[in-house]
This record gives structure tokens, C-alpha cells and sequence, in this order.
């Protein structure tokens, strides 16, 4: 068995996502240990996709686009984001601090074609260039450094980097927000029962400390969402062959 949550992980906050998948363990003894995103292999497909996968964490994009029918859904974590259902999320709009304009001019940066978060929240509005940087806090940096003037970033993961450095959310800020979608999917390996998983998981969350659930993005629960939920939205676009990659 393998297992991963690799979508909200950052190295400084593995302490955090360890104590939890220890509880995890705690009441599923048979669990494998976590495996980091670094040890995963260069094509996360081929993880989530794996026969042997117990547990993982997918975009929403990749799940309704290419996993559906291909993993067990699991369930979705419930991040309490504001004026967004349970189980969704959103991303916001960055921009350099006081140097807003038409979005129409600007440089976008964004992490990767496959990212609802950070390419299909875009909703195919045009921009003046683009840059894929391979992460959403690769796009934070890009607009901070001026190499490009503004990223969506998925609510959540801009959270957490707001936790990790201060500073990104006093040289950043919010001049929009992406409507609201399903968020990010827990899967399993088609076959596998996601029923003893899911108890499993919301107890192992109410075990943490707050600083553990801060970190993970919290505050954070375990709620169920509909297949629907995540075909509401339509695939985007591919992003222009002419962009730039970091």
C-alpha cells in the first residue's frame, strides 16, 4: 500500500501532516507511512492511478478530467473558507500592492495547466503573457519579484503561505476572488472501500492541536461532495503554446 497527501504540503509544516496521518494510523493500524511529494514520481498520475494507492489528494481538475472513473472517491477536506459551500474552495487574485490595473494588461503566472485552482479559475480570460512556474508559491514569488503582475492562487494554499511568511501578504494583495468550486478530492484505488477511511480521517482531525490544523490550512474538516459537484465545471483550455515556463 502507498499513500500521499501531497497538495497542501509544505516542508516546513511535514511535522504537522505526520501527526495527523499518526492518528490516522492510530485508528487504521495497517496504513503505510506517508510518502512526501519529493519521493513521488515526476508524473503524479501514475501515483493516484496506482492499484496499490489507499490514499491520496487530487485538484479537482485532474479528478473530473482524467480520474474519475480511475480511483474510489474518498471524501474532501472542508477548509470553512468564507461564502463558499463545504468541501469548496476558491482562489484569490494577487497582485503586487498598489499596482492594480486591467487584467487584460498583466502578466499572469500560474503553477500548471492542470491546476483549477491556479489555470482553470482563469475562466479563459485573456492576459498579456504567461508563465507556468510549476506551483502556486513559485507564483507568489514570480509577482513578488516582478516577473510577472498577478496569479491565481487556490484560497487555501494562500493561507498557508501567509503562515509561513508574513511578509508575501504585505507585498501581495487580494483585488479578487475566483468563483467557488469543488475542492481538492481524497482518492483511493478503484476496488478499495473509502468507508472505514473516512470516520478515520475526520477523528484523526479533531485530535490536532490548532497550530496543526493552522498549518494543514484550517481550520479543516471532512465533508462528502457529489460527483456533480465536480462536473459542474467545464475543462478549460489548454494554456497558449506561446508562454514561458520558470
Amino acid at each position: 500500500m502507498i499513500a500521499s497527501l501531497p497538495m497542501y504540503w509544505q516542508p516546513e509544516m511535514a511535522h504537522h501532516w505526520d501527526l495527523f496521518w499518526n492518528a490516522v494510523q492510530q485508528r487504521l493500524p495497517d496504513l503505510p507511512p506517508l510518502t512526501t511529494p519529493d519521493a513521488l514520481p515526476d508524473d503524479w498520475y501514475v501515483h493516484w492511478m496506482a492499484p496499490e494507492l489507499i490514499l491520496s489528494h487530487t485538484c479537482g481538475l485532474p479528478f473530473r478530467d482524467r480520474l474519475r472513473d480511475r480511483v474510489t472517491y474518498v471524501a474532501s477536506f472542508d477548509y470553512a473558507l468564507p461564502d463558499t459551500p463545504p468541501g469548496f474552495y476558491h482562489s484569490v487574485v494577487l497582485a503586487r500592492r498598489g499596482e492594480t490595473r486591467d487584467q487584460g494588461d498583466m502578466r499572469l503566472a500560474y503553477n500548471q495547466p492542470d491546476s483549477q485552482s491556479g489555470w482553470g479559475s482563469t475562466r479563459g480570460r485573456p492576459f498579456a503573457s504567461y508563465l507556468e512556474t510549476g506551483s502556486h508559491r513559485a507564483s507568489v514569488s514570480a509577482v513578488i519579484e516582478g516577473r510577472a503582475d498577478v496569479a491565481y492562487v487556490d484560497a487555501v494554499t494562500w493561507r498557508i503561505l501567509c503562515l509561513l511568511d508574513p511578509t508575501v501578504a504585505e507585498a501581495l494583495e487580494v483585488i479578487d476572488r475566483s468563483i467557488p468550486t469543488a475542492g481538492l478530492a481524497l482518492i483511493t484505488a478503484i476496488g478499495n472501500d473509502p468507508l472505514p477511511l473516512r470516520p478515520a480521517l475526520a477523528e484523526a482531525l479533531e485530535t490536532l492541536p490548532d497550530e496543526s490544523r493552522a498549518a494543514m490550512g484550517g481550520p479543516v474538516g471532512i465533508t462528502l461532495l457529489q460527483n456533480d459537484d465536480y462536473l459542474a465545471v467545464p475543462i478549460p483550455t489548454a494554456p497558449p503554446q506561446s508562454r514561458d515556463v520558470a
